[in-house]
C-alpha cells in the first residue's frame, strides 16, 4: 500500500515538473514585444519603445480584433483591392496622456488605439491611411489624406464592444 502511494505520489511530482516546463518561451530578450499570429504568420507587435510608462505590450486578441475591424471597413477594402495582402503592413499601437493624437479638429485622444496601414514596395514603407479607437468615447476614426480623422460610421456597435472588451476590458472606460 505504501509504495503505491509513493508511485503515485512520485507520478504526479513528474506530472507537475513537467508541465512547469511547457510555458512558451520568449523569441527574444526584449520584453517590449509580443508575438502575434496574423492570417497565419508570426509578427510581433511593439508598443512603448521609449519605455515612459513601462513595458507594456499590444495583446493578441486586440490586435487581431483591431485588424479585422479595419479590413471591413469601407475605406480599406477600397484600398486593399488593388495592393496584395503580402505588401500591407499594419502597426498597431497604444495612444496615451504623454503621447496625445490631434485627431486635427482641435481635439485629442488621451485613451486609445493607433492603427497605421502601410504598404511595402520595394524597401520603402509608405503610409497609406491610419485608424483610431478612442476608448474615452468609444468611437472609430479614420483619417483621410490631410491627416484629419472623421469617425467612421460603418463600424458597429457590437465591433465597438469587441473592442473595448479586447483591448481595454472595460477598464478607465466611460461607458
Amino acid at each position: 500500500m505504501k509504495i503505491n502511494t509513493l508511485a503515485l505520489f512520485g507520478l504526479v511530482i513528474i506530472a507537475l515538473a513537467a508541465c512547469n516546463h511547457s510555458k512558451p518561451k520568449p523569441i527574444s530578450k526584449d520584453i517590449t514585444k509580443t508575438t502575434v499570429a496574423i492570417n497565419g504568420k508570426k509578427d510581433s507587435v511593439i508598443n512603448n519603445p521609449q519605455k515612459n510608462y513601462g513595458n507594456a505590450t499590444v495583446s493578441e486578441p486586440c490586435v487581431k480584433c483591431l485588424l479585422q475591424v479595419v479590413q471591413n471597413t469601407g475605406s480599406f477594402k477600397k484600398l486593399a483591392t488593388s495592393i496584395p495582402q503580402e505588401r500591407i503592413i499594419y502597426n498597431v499601437n497604444w495612444i496615451t496622456s504623454s503621447k496625445p493624437l490631434d485627431l486635427g479638429n482641435g481635439s485629442k485622444i488621451i485613451n486609445g488605439m493607433e492603427i497605421n496601414v502601410n504598404q511595402k514596395t520595394g524597401g520603402v514603407i509608405k503610409t497609406l491611411t491610419i485608424y483610431v479607437y478612442n476608448n474615452a468615447e468609444g468611437k472609430f476614426y479614420s483619417s483621410n489624406k490631410s491627416k484629419s480623422f472623421h469617425p467612421d460610421e460603418n463600424v458597429s456597435d457590437a465591433s465597438l464592444k469587441k473592442i473595448r472588451n479586447s483591448c481595454f476590458w472595460g477598464v478607465a472606460s466611460n461607458k
